[in-house]
């Protein structure tokens, strides 16, 4: 078990990413041999000096590194799951770049079936209704509803779906950097027996790179990925293309041809999406097929 720590440190290194986390316990056998593993070793296993730099002075600037953050999540009851655990997701370590280790709270159902539904922040009155509708429903019929936390759209399909099952919010920053405003509905999520989730370090501030990397979970989590609205640059296009880039279906709802929240939804639809103008859909795809 404090193995994962060890992979949770070695993956928090600068320049350090999943991928190279994950090459080189295959090439050490364990997190931890990599930590400890001479300057000569940690030249030969096929990753660039700079990256051997950084390691070798975060090693040196933080000798008992794991043993900390095995602390603070003790303390802060935070949970953390590795590529290498029997609880991480199987839908997610089929994605190009899983993440190597994400931290969490609640109870993990590494098999649930899993939809995202994601959309604008500013939400309009017609999209915060889809998104409640959406949330409520298919979360009733057995669906966890996967999105990211923010404000609008993302808050209006958590909450709903807290009515009728469970939720999965995956956040651009670290636990211990939970907004206030967010912090009651994140509450809600765990004590409803849902999972409050993300892959970077408990005291990480989120920031314009954070978000890109968050959206590609979400989708990695879902079986598709339900977007609402979105404007010309929204996120929720970015989580639409990670979705499509792994072979995930991509619904879109559409709107109001003069509202600017439409350009996004139809864009996607003209671009080979599912459009989405009724739940049954959702229900004709999975549902049916299943039974």
């Amino acid at each position: 078990m404090f193995e994962n720590f060890y992979v949770a440190v070695l993956n928090s290194i600068r320049g350090i990413g999943a991928e190279t986390t994950k090459k080189l316990i295959n090439y050490f056998g364990s997190a931890e041999d990599v930590l400890h593993a001479p300057l000569a070793q940690l030249q030969q296993a096929g990753v660039s000096q700079k990256i051997v730099d950084n390691l070798i002075a975060f090693r040196r600037e933080n000798p008992a590194a794991a043993e900390k953050l095995f602390e603070f999540c003790h303390v802060k009851k935070i949970k953390i799951c590795t590529f290498y655990d029997k609880d991480y997701p199987p839908i997610l370590r089929e994605i190009s770049n899983a993440p190597a280790v994400f931290y969490y709270y609640g109870k993990l159902f590494p098999n649930a079936e899993r939809i995202a539904v994601v959309g604008a922040r500013d939400a309009t009155a017609y999209g915060e209704k889809v998104s409640k509708m959406l949330g409520e429903n298919l979360a009733a019929h057995g669906f966890t509803i996967v999105s990211g936390a923010a404000r609008g759209i993302d808050t209006f399909a958590h909450s709903a779906a807290l009515k009728t099952g469970r939720t999965v919010a995956v956040l651009g920053y670290g636990l211990n950097k939970i907004p206030s405003d967010n912090q009651l509905l994140l509450e809600e999520v765990v004590e409803s027996g849902g999972v409050v989730m993300t892959e970077f370090p408990p005291n990480y501030e989120g920031g314009k790179r954070t978000f890109p990397a968050r959206n590609r979970i979400i989708a990695g989590l879902s079986r598709g990925v339900i977007v609402v609205e979105a404007g010309e640059k929204s996120g929720a296009l970015i989580a639409a293309k990670y979705a499509a880039d792994n072979s995930r279906d991509v619904f879109a709802v559409p709107n109001d041809i003069f509202s600017e929240k439409s350009f996004g939804c139809h864009k996607l639809i003209h671009g080979g999406a599912i459009l989405l103008d009724n739940v049954n859909e959702v229900f004709r795809r999975y549902v049916d097929d299943d039974e």
